[in-house]
Order: C-alpha cells, then structure tokens, then sequence
C-alpha cells in the first residue's frame, strides 16, 4: 500500500492493519524512535505488537546523526534548538494527519527513550484528547504545568514504562518525573521491568493488552 503520510514535515513509514477483525479499522499509532535509531527498527516493532485493526504511522527524527537520527541534542535544555524544531516539526505533523480526516482520539503515540520525551511532550503541547499515550523508558522534562490541560485532555490515557537497571536513564529520575502525570491524568500507569535500557518482550505483551482495551 503506498504511503498517505509522505507529505509529513518528517520522513515517515506506513503500515496498515492487517485485518479490521472485530475492530472499526479507524484506529492508528504514532511511533517515534530513540536517539540513534530509526524508524526501520519501528517497522518489526509494530510487527511484534501485532494488534488487529490498528494502523501505524512511523517517523524519523529530524537531524541526522552518524548511526541514526536524534529528536535533540543530549540535554534537557528547552531551549536547544533542535528540540524546539522536533516540536514544531511534530505538532505540525499531528495537524496534518487531522486534516488527512484521522480523528485525534483515534491516534496513540508511543516513543522510546528521545522519542518518549518528544511524544509526553508534544502531546502536553498539543493540549488535545488522544487515544492514548506510551512512555517507554522516557527522558522527562520538567517544565509542565498541569492545570494548563483541557479537561478533555487529561482523559487520555497514560502507559509508562522503565527498566529498574536502566544504565542511560536512571530508573528513579524517570518515575520521580513521571510522579505528577500519573496524579492528573485520569486513566494512567506505570509500570517497572528488570531490564536496562530498551523494550523488553514483557513490555510488549502489556503494551498490547494496553492498546487492545482502546480498540
């Protein structure tokens, strides 16, 4: 099937539902890699979390670096530049994926690392419903102010996630971080694995079941 989402400010990649099953089709997720990764490893990503019905719309991020692509460069500064350009980069890419006639509270996002960041943020820009939100082993910021959140965003739900030995991100930093998420958004989780820094099959199978009561 060729690619609806080429016009995207970000290189993308599509892969359509296998089958509707039960499901209304409709439903589509936004996937956004680690610092040096790509969205080829996203490809067989979405083949492992194997739900029916469910699109996915995959992305690279926008600065080219020698074993992949980077949302930033490796700091919390709000003010990095390119930062500030994945931002825009994203919430124009959510606009345009709106226009295309994909309802918002159909489309998840799910990040890793970088793009867990990207993805809590954006979204927290963004201030809209979604279907849903997944942090795997995020990288948070520190500047949100809840009470700026619509009510009907603070509906969306939350999946978060973080290996107890992660040696990049430690696992304290993030689920401190992610302690004022989990106190405003009305159906959120976290959830801890005996890993390091990456996605863990445990992680996929709950990712799954997450998404499964979304559809």
């Amino acid at each position: 099937m060729n690619n609806p989402f080429l016009d995207l400010p970000l290189e993308s990649a599509f892969i359509p539902s296998v089958n509707k099953g039960m499901t209304s089709g409709d439903k589509y997720m936004l996937m956004l890699h680690g610092r040096g990764d790509s969205l080829e490893s996203y490809k067989v990503f979405a083949k492992e979390i194997n739900v029916t019905g469910l699109n996915y719309i995959l992305l690279n991020a926008p600065a080219k670096i020698d074993f992949g692509y980077s949302w930033y460069h490796d700091s919390y500064d709000l003010n990095d530049e390119l930062y500030k350009n994945s931002i825009s980069l994203l919430l124009s890419s959510l606009r345009q994926i709106e226009q295309k006639g994909i309802a918002m509270e159909d489309l998840f996002i799910l990040g890793f690392s970088q793009g867990a960041r990207m993805a809590l943020d954006v979204f927290y820009e963004f201030n809209r419903k979604l279907a849903g939100v997944c942090a795997l082993s995020p990288r948070m910021s520190d500047y949100h102010d809840f009470s700026n959140l619509s009510p009907e965003c603070l509906e969306t739900p939350l999946f978060s996630a973080h290996g107890e030995y992660d040696p990049v991100i430690p696992f304290n930093e993030t689920k401190n971080a992610l302690a004022g998420w989990l106190a405003h958004f009305c159906a959120s989780q976290f959830t801890s694995y005996p890993i390091g820094h990456e996605i863990d099959i445990m992680e996929v199978q709950a990712i799954r079941e997450w998404l499964n009561q979304s559809l």
